[in-house]
């Protein structure tokens, strides 16, 4: 488990693999909430990653949001990212299939 959302992003760099996403264009913004969320931003561009902390840099392509704990244990594999979906624990605004592609972008 990761022992912050900021170390769970920098950790997303290292496990990123560019050959899934080539070809794959989308800007996702994660508006966590309780302990250490925040607002950051993750966007893939024909197999390049970029992320940051904040607003992220134009309006993103699909928004989601969750409790900053639920979003590390999915991302650390402690957590079905579908389960949760279902649950309600992860809700998805605008482009729900840009957010489907991140599990094979990163390896899950």
């Amino acid at each position: 488990m990761f022992s912050s959302i900021t170390e769970m992003f920098e950790k997303l760099r290292e496990r990123f693999i560019p050959e899934k996403a080539r070809g794959d264009n989308g800007l996702i913004a994660f508006e966590l909430g309780g302990e250490g969320g925040g607002n950051f931003w993750l966007q893939v561009s024909n197999g390049e990653l970029n992320i940051g902390a904040g607003a992220p840099p134009a309006e993103a392509d699909a928004v989601l949001r969750a409790e900053a704990s639920d979003l590390m244990k999915i991302m650390g594999g402690e957590l079905n990212p579908m389960m949760a979906f279902m649950s309600g624990k992860v809700k998805v605004e605008r482009n729900m299939g840009i957010v489907m592609k991140l599990m094979s972008w990163f390896g899950m």
